[in-house]
């Protein structure tokens, strides 16, 4: 009996020395550690690649269209207009030395100064609830962030209103120039009266026609999109 507690007592000895060779060593945290909490806080961003404009000059120009219950609100619309390059040919001949000289300029053989490769569109949460806030970027070119009004929802008239709402990206099939392209759905849960709960469920991305359930049900929505121009 002493023999097996002995033996018991040893291999309960190694199992907790190779337990405490273990440790949890701590170490910096990464940007993807911090995006569960800021999508958890209201924080949403969707980017796009343009670096195959990048063999001429466009403006690209944002556009905001406001939907209530599925009719383009008048007047509602907002602009942003951004260029995707500036060549050093635009610049005064004194301040294209000294780019040159600086090492500054994006690509010095094509004569480009500053190019975009990358358009955003991002939404932040504001200190109201009634609002939220849309950022709009060429990156390295121009952005403007402007705020969004937000339409109540309540399940009765004696119930307290709230505001919830969703993003989507389009599904993007090809580029005609001078043709408004659809980037991003932004909208409004909606009452559910046969389930008896407010919902926003649907596919991932939506086609480029606003194809999608929640565009059928939801009673305020905004799409943020883009016209794309040669200079």
């Amino acid at each position: 009996m002493k023999k097996l507690i002995c033996l018991v007592c040893l291999a309960m000895s190694v199992m907790v020395g190779s337990v405490s060779a273990q440790s949890i060593k701590p170490q910096d945290a990464i940007t993807d550690d911090y995006l569960p909490l800021l999508q958890a806080s209201g924080y949403q961003v969707y980017s796009f690649d343009i670096s195959e404009f990048l063999n001429d000059s466009y403006f690209f120009k944002f556009q905001i269209k406001e939907y209530v219950n599925k009719e383009e609100a008048e007047g509602k619309q907002r602009n942003f207009m951004f260029p995707n390059r500036v060549m050093l040919s635009e610049m005064p001949e004194s301040s294209q030395k000294s780019i040159l000289q600086k090492g500054r300029a994006a690509d010095p053989e094509k004569g480009v100064y500053i190019q975009s490769k990358k358009l955003t569109v991002g939404f932040r949460p504001a200190k109201e609830d009634s609002v939220q806030f849309v950022r709009l970027s060429l990156d390295g070119l121009g952005e403007s962030g402007m705020p969004l009004e937000l339409k109540p929802l309540k399940e009765s008239q004696n119930d307290k209103q709230f505001y919830y709402y969703e993003s989507r990206p389009f599904k993007i099939e090809k580029f005609e120039e001078g043709k408004f392209i659809p980037l991003v759905f932004f909208a409004s849960y909606w009452y559910d009266e046969k389930g008896g709960f407010f919902r926003f469920c649907g596919a991932d991305e939506i086609g480029p026609n606003m194809e999608a359930d929640y565009v059928e049900n939801t009673p305020h929505f905004y799409v943020i999109g883009v016209e794309i121009k040669k200079k």
